[in-house]
């Protein structure tokens, strides 16, 4: 019988260990982002930078991982968003959380408020009072961008693939899409970043308010998720958090 106890004592120790060793940490996952500033984008120096990423890049540290920065990967968006989906420990920021997302993913926020907007020219005079409205607008968009998702879903049959924003805005500008869908604050920094007066572009119909966040693979070890999201809780509390806001949007 003694045998027997130190046996199974010995599987429950054996299995204990390897859980500690086989535990996902941060340095174990891929962390991918998109060009959507001033949340995240790609530095003069390719390297990844923004609020989210300087966020993260601080969470790292009081992890006590030596990941930076420079391990995070721009991709472009469907790219990110498959991967995110199909490989386990891996995570893309940032994204907007829908209750249709929910589950698909874990997650770690929120980072932001975030307004799916439906952008137009000023001059064109276009007048928006509910979604059935949209149906008849041809839209830009970034393919599965949440602009995307959220402009099929209203009922919006013409729409079209861009493959980044500047198509979108030069399509916007020349009467070849009505309208341009995405989240509104980063659309308004874009405008400006290139060269263009966002003054002269309104919101006529906004698709959603919702938050942005970082998210994870489905199967990430909760455990993980949990560690970050405290760290990122109290740098919220600490007023580091705001300290990075300030740095991007004052």
């Amino acid at each position: 019988m003694d045998y027997l106890k130190k046996f199974v004592l010995s599987v429950l120790f054996v299995c204990l260990a390897a859980g500690s060793v086989f535990a996902v940490g941060v340095d174990d996952i891929r962390f991918m982002t998109e060009e959507l500033p001033p949340y995240n984008m790609k530095g003069d120096d390719g390297v990844a930078t923004g609020i989210a990423v300087d966020v993260l890049a601080e969470m790292f540290k009081r992890v006590g991982s030596s990941r930076t920065a420079k391990d995070v990967e721009v991709l472009p968006w469907a790219r990110g968003y498959k991967e995110v989906q199909s490989t386990p420990n891996t995570c893309l920021f940032s994204m907007t959380y829908t209750d249709e997302r929910k589950p698909m993913f874990k997650w770690v926020g929120p980072l932001a408020a975030s307004r799916t907007a439906v952008v137009a020219l000023k001059s064109k005079g276009i007048k928006v009072g509910s979604e059935a409205d949209l149906a008849d607008l041809s839209a830009g968009v970034i393919k599965e961008d949440i602009g995307d998702i959220l402009a099929r879903k209203a009922g919006m049959t013409k729409v079209q693939i861009a493959a980044n924003n500047l198509q979108n805005v030069k399509k916007l500008n020349s009467g070849r899409i009505d309208v341009w869908v995405y989240e509104e604050s980063v659309a308004q920094w874009q405008l400006k970043d290139m060269g263009f007066d966002p003054a002269d572009y309104e919101t006529v119909f906004a698709l959603s308010q919702s938050h942005l966040y970082y998210a994870f693979h489905k199967d990430t070890d909760q455990a993980l998720i949990d560690q970050l999201q405290k760290v990122l809780d109290e740098m919220k509390a600490d007023g580091s958090y705001q300290a990075i806001l300030d740095k991007y949007l004052r």
